[in-house]
């Protein structure tokens, strides 16, 4: 199935068509598309054709658009060179892209990779408390302008200390970051030279590592 095929599959236009403004549940009961709670987001994710994912905004789902080659490649790419650089013996791990944490809300997202000390139970639906979020942004206008607003939904988590945001399209990421018990992120420029440091882990990522077999050409 194509990209553009499976998309369409999975929009949340095409599965409501016909119900108007609601959806069903497992159990065939329709639910109010404006009021959604997160029992009833993930009840109804269970119902979804096979290949389709969401995210949950804290009121309705989210379609999530098919991730490029080229975005899971990046994505790959921080989640082995974070756990390689992981001390050993701790709990800390690193997550994604299909693992949840929850937001201001009750919200779910799925970073394209996260690092968590806290050793969640594996009937979890999200790992608590992330402490360093990865986002690759997708191409499209629409991924971008979602990846921006989580700026300010993850500075919603206190225990995110760090946000990074990550280009699929170029060589270049830009960082949020705050001190433990800071409410607000500080702001770095967009970096397209320097490596992204993760001082909470003693970890540096460098660019080459981030972006290896990604040819821009």
């Amino acid at each position: 199935m194509t990209a553009e095929a499976l998309n369409a599959r999975c929009s949340l236009r095409a599965l409501s068509a016909g119900w108007g403004r609601k959806v069903m549940t497992v159990a065939a009961r329709p639910i109010d598309w404006e009021a959604w709670s997160q029992s009833r987001y993930l009840a109804w994710a269970e119902t979804q054709p096979e290949g389709c994912r969401y995210e949950f905004d804290g009121f309705r789902p989210v379609a999530m658009a098919p991730a490029t080659v080229g975005h899971n490649r990046i994505g790959r790419n921080i989640r082995e060179a974070i756990r390689a650089g992981l001390p050993a013996g701790t709990p800390c791990d690193t997550y994604g892209p299909q693992d949840a944490i929850e937001t201001i809300g009750g919200a779910l997202r799925e970073p394209d990779a996260f690092i968590a000390c806290s050793r969640p139970h594996r009937n979890a639906v999200a790992v608590p408390a992330p402490i360093v979020v990865f986002e690759v942004v997708s191409p499209g206008r629409g991924n971008r302008r979602r990846d921006e607003e989580k700026v300010d939904e993850y500075e919603s988590v206190p225990s995110i200390l760090r946000y990074v945001v990550v280009e699929s399209e170029s060589r270049s990421f830009r960082a949020f970051w705050r001190e433990p018990g800071e409410q607000a992120w500080h702001r770095e420029a967009p970096d397209t030279a320097g490596s992204i440091r993760l001082p909470e882990f003693g970890i540096h990522l460098s660019l080459d590592e981030v972006y290896s077999g990604i040819d821009f050409d």
